[in-house]
């Protein structure tokens, strides 16, 4: 009951900062020139699934918290976000746990229809037994394309992670990331629908291997910042 009550102020204490810093953005604007970009309230549903070969353990739950997107020149886009939450068992070897996230990524327009991506993200998990960090880097590529111009655009990005850390286990052989996006950005809203999924595969121990995945399904709604380029 403790663990659950601490989790439930740290979420209030999350949303009170996406809104201070919201409003502070909002008010040194009129006082700075920023670059183009947009602040965002986001939220998420997370589902957790692990395969070890001794029972198929499942969680999910919302995530709340908030992105920063800034467009420090033509054709990059740099973005930090941060997500926190809990995520309740579905299956009964699951358990209940904290989850919190930080990502910090860029995209680069390389060619009309295609971006490079890079991201750095460090993930926690707080279990009532145990507490695991994960830290990775990862590269890779992203699709778009104007679906209804003007207005809507959509992308489908494949990653991979070169490099991931997981505390208290050797890293995973194969980490592989997919996702895609519908996004409306306006004169004064950005908007985004998306979809997410991470695959970790592990090397075999003692004739067991063990999969690792989770999915987010998210919306993010924003506004507006800076002084955005003539497109």
């Amino acid at each position: 009951m403790t663990w659950r009550f601490t989790r439930a102020v740290s979420g209030a204490t999350i949303m009170a900062a996406v809104l201070a810093t919201l409003g502070s953005i909002a008010g040194a604007q009129s006082r700075l020139t920023l670059p183009a970009g947009a602040v965002s309230f986001v939220s998420a549903v997370a589902d957790h699934r692990v395969d070890a070969g001794f029972g198929y353990e499942r969680s999910t739950g919302p995530l709340f918290g908030a992105q920063i997107d800034l467009e420090p020149a033509e054709r990059m886009t740099l973005t930090l976000r941060a997500l926190g939450g809990t995520l309740e068992p579905q299956t009964p070897a699951a358990e209940s746990r904290g989850l919190g996230e930080i990502t910090l990524s860029t995209r680069i327009d390389v060619l009309p229809w295609l971006r490079g991506t890079a991201a750095a993200l460090t993930r926690r998990y707080d279990g009532a037994l145990a507490r695991q960090r994960w830290s990775e880097l990862s590269v890779g590529g992203e699709g778009h394309l104007a679906l209804v111009d003007g207005l809507v655009d959509g992308s489908i990005g494949l990653a991979l992670a070169p490099l991931v850390r997981v505390s208290g286990r050797p890293g995973p052989d194969l980490s592989v990331a997919g996702s895609a996006r519908l996004r409306h950005s306006g004169e004064r809203l950005d908007l985004a629908l998306g979809y997410t999924l991470e695959r970790y595969d592990f090397a075999t121990s003692t004739g067991v291997s063990r999969v690792e995945e989770i999915s987010m399904l998210f919306f993010r709604a924003g506004l507006r910042i800076g002084r955005r380029r003539a497109q």
